[in-house]
């Protein structure tokens, strides 16, 4: 009876055994693999920015009125001179009716201020030839004297007010001709601030009626980038971005001019990077928001791994089926920098590599113990659970314009 009992408990402890080897602890592990390539590999510098035309010209109004007439509206297409709004001229035509009254009657102020000087000037003459003969007094003489001084300041004083009322006469016929607002340049307008019956005034501040847009085929992302990148980003440089509006194209562009002037908002330094864009295809918008990736390094014919490759280890699972630990893994030293693990006959192999450039979806990497080809572990699958690789690569898809 004994013995039949310590063959019940061997096989149970057997059967326990079993279960927590394979079915707790032993389970087969699989690997996710990538090979080793040999191509181009990119670094990038990401920001954000805003797409904006090149020149835009913001269209004022000189003179406070009452919009009476709106020649131009949302998208229109201007010329130079081309009137786009028209401001009540009434008041100014009076304006420059009172300009014309006040400079007539300055005028004939003038003529009758010179016909006083002429004739005082003829009786101070007379009176000087009595009073070399001294048929009058010296207070005759005085008095003819001053009033020919007088007359010849009334002359002065009439030509000055001339030319103030030719001037006002001057101004009230320019705000007449303000009065019509008129494009400068060649454009489209890209914004509209008034409506027919609004009063404009222009005081300290000249209002803001249009928005002109010289070109929308040439365009602009004025971008933010980080103090910590702005050393790597130069002038030439290949950008690429995307835009909400069309998530699968991917646009490009160049770094045209970097401004030294620092932007600095709650702590954080950037720099406003300028990326011109050729917008042959207009369906980029002013205001749109850009991702942008300016490609500051790139190196062709070197080895590179997906970036998950360097920051796999193996698990605590990954034994073999005979219940054999992991393999260890060898701390690589400063000088080398990182580990991959290669996976040769259904082994992991550590291999000590040297990382280079990176971009989202691979790193370069250098190393005597690695060569193209060669299966590299990105992941593992242990337990139902599965520790996912790389994203897809965002430039992955065609570049179009």
């Amino acid at each position: 009876m004994k013995k039949y009992i310590i063959i019940g408990i061997i096989c149970l402890a057997a059967i326990i055994a079993t279960y927590f080897t394979f079915f707790r602890n032993g389970e087969t592990v699989q690997y996710k693999t990538a090979k080793i390539e040999v191509g181009t590999i990119g670094k990038y510098v990401t920001a954000t920015g805003t797409i904006n035309p090149v020149r835009t010209v913001l269209i004022g109004s000189q003179v406070s009125g009452l919009v009476a007439k709106l020649y131009a509206d949302f998208n229109s297409v201007v010329k130079v001179g081309q009137i786009m709004a028209q401001i009540d001229p009434v008041p100014f035509q009076h304006k420059v009716r009172m300009a014309d009254a006040a400079l007539a009657t300055a005028t004939a102020s003038l003529e009758k201020a010179k016909v006083n000087a002429g004739n005082n000037r003829k009786n101070y003459l007379r009176q000087r030839k009595l009073f070399v003969k001294k048929i009058i007094s010296i207070n005759d003489i005085d008095t003819a004297r001053t009033a020919y001084h007088v007359s010849r300041a009334e002359v002065k004083l009439a030509e000055a007010q001339v030319m103030q009322a030719t001037a006002s006469r001057e101004v009230a016929k320019t705000d007449l001709e303000h009065t019509s607002i008129v494009s400068p340049l060649n454009g489209i307008v890209i914004s509209r601030n008034v409506d027919v019956g609004q009063t404009v005034v222009a005081s300290f501040q000249t209002p803001t009626l249009f928005n002109i847009a010289e070109d929308l085929v040439h365009m602009q992302i004025d971008t933010n980038v980080d103090e910590a990148d702005i050393g790597m980003v130069a002038v030439g440089q290949e950008v690429k971005f995307t835009v909400d509006a069309f998530p699968d194209d991917v646009f490009e562009g160049k770094v045209t001019e970097i401004r030294m002037s620092p932007i600095i908002f709650q702590m954080v330094v950037t720099y406003d990077t300028i990326v011109s864009v050729n917008n042959s295809a207009l369906k980029l918008k002013p205001g749109m928001t850009a991702n942008t990736s300016i490609l500051v390094a790139s190196k062709e014919q070197v080895m590179k791994v997906p970036n998950a490759a360097l920051h796999y280890t193996p698990s605590s699972a990954s034994k073999s089926d005979s219940g054999k630990k992991a393999p260890e893994s060898k701390k690589p030293s400063e000088k080398s920098g990182a580990q991959v693990w290669l996976l040769e006959r259904g082994k992991l192999k550590q291999a000590v590599v040297k990382p280079g450039i990176a971009d989202d979806n691979f790193t370069e990497i250098s190393s005597d113990e690695v060569k193209e080809g060669m299966e590299v572990v990105t992941a593992e699958t242990s337990s139902g659970t599965t520790t996912k690789t790389q994203q897809k690569a965002p430039w992955g898809r065609s570049t179009r314009m």
